[in-house]
């Protein structure tokens, strides 16, 4: 039987769906393939901004970004287990792709 990783729901502080995540790795961050959906559009900007600022080695800019991202409170969920929260920080969309850090380990199977 193949190996399937689950795919990580982000949210925003509001439990509204933003895109999902179809990882290509697990540790020590998660990162994987970025579907977003419509609701991502009024996010755009900041990820695009943060993108600009990395890209330019605005490193103070970048990290100015992130900890604005950091206070918006996204969250994850995961298709097998909607009602568990993940927490993260350094959540960083780019290019078709997003990354985060877990803020606690993740106890339960991640691959099926």
């Amino acid at each position: 039987m193949p190996m399937t990783i689950q795919a990580f729901i982000l949210m925003d502080k509001n439990g509204v769906i933003i895109g999902r995540v179809d990882p290509i790795q697990l540790t020590p961050k998660i990162q994987g393939k970025f579907s977003p959906t419509t609701e991502f559009s009024k996010y755009k900007p900041i990820f695009s901004e943060l993108e600009h600022a990395a890209n330019n080695m605005l490193l103070s800019h970048a990290d100015e970004i992130e900890k604005k991202i950091d206070a918006m409170d996204f969250y994850a969920t995961r298709d097998d287990q909607p009602e568990k929260k993940l927490k993260f920080k350094r959540l960083q969309i780019m290019g078709g792709d997003a990354i985060f850090e877990p803020q606690q380990v993740l106890h339960d199977k991640l691959i099926q």
